[in-house]
């Protein structure tokens, strides 16, 4: 599958989960419908994939574990459409 369209996959099945915030959903869809754009920061895509599968609402209220929270992903979203 195309980088951008697991990442595209991956949000949508989070957010209907009930987890994954629709607010980044929409973030997110719009990196994945750009793969012309965002070409160039293929790493940073496979982060932002990994983030979202571990996104946790709750990231660090609590005990260490690898859960991702709203402002990390926003932080790699916002590396991803710098110019």
């Amino acid at each position: 599958m195309d980088l951008f369209k697991k990442l595209g996959s991956v949000a949508l099945q989070e957010n209907q989960s009930g987890e994954f915030p629709s607010w980044l959903l929409a973030e997110v869809l719009v990196i994945a419908d750009h793969p012309d754009r965002y070409a160039d920061k293929v790493h940073l895509i496979e982060v932002l994939i990994r983030q979202i599968g571990d996104f946790d609402p709750y990231a660090g209220a609590g005990c260490f574990n690898g859960s991702v929270g709203a402002d990390a992903i926003r932080a790699v979203i916002g590396q991803i459409v710098a110019t």
